[in-house]
């Protein structure tokens, strides 16, 4: 989909290894975080929306990865809420892009809600493990968080979107969303 990243590798080796290590931890981004000098022994990073995730460590020889560490065992990602990617389409057209999180267990009607904007404007909410949206999540409110224009990502005509629409344009990318989460 278009929400999946996609990677570009400098060669087929580092490729190799990458699929290999996407492999064994499915539905976790991974990344390869720190090497030896050898460059044969990696700590890779396994994280999810619903986990700052767990440290492997990856013998590039054996392809064997072995668990390290859980970063917060004591906050069990089942127990988690997914962050669900949004797309919905601005009054004026402008395609925004944002993050619905839904509390588990609860039906999605009714909802108490808090939007949860970013600062920047030149920054952006990624999918990821938020702590505070998972919080939230937690306590029975739904997240919406929206990457208005101006949000860093998309592009230079995205940005350009943004000039002298502080408080304007921007703000209505917001209550835009606000009014399709409603018509959800």
């Amino acid at each position: 989909t278009a929400w999946k990243t996609e990677r570009r590798f400098f060669d087929a080796e580092t490729e190799a290894m990458y699929r290999d290590v996407q492999a064994k931890l499915p539905g976790y981004e991974v990344s390869f975080t720190s090497t030896n000098k050898a460059e044969d022994k990696f700590i890779v990073a396994a994280t999810s929306d619903r986990t700052p995730g767990k440290r492997y460590l990856y013998d590039r020889a054996t392809r064997e990865l072995v668990l390290l560490a859980d970063v917060k065992p004591w906050l069990p990602e089942a127990e988690l809420a997914p962050m669900l990617p949004i797309e919905y389409t601005s009054r004026d057209g402008l395609v925004i892009h944002g993050y619905l999180t839904l509390p588990k267990g609860v039906a999605a009607q009714g909802l108490p809600v808090v939007v949860n904007v970013h600062g920047g404007p030149w920054a952006r909410d990624a999918w990821g493990f938020n702590p505070e949206v998972q919080f939230l999540a937690n306590r029975g409110y739904a997240v919406l968080q929206v990457n208005f224009r101006g949000s860093t990502g998309y592009g230079r005509k995205f940005w350009e979107a943004s000039f002298r629409e502080w408080g304007r344009k921007m703000q209505d990318d917001v209550t835009d969303g606000v009014q399709w989460l409603i018509a959800q």
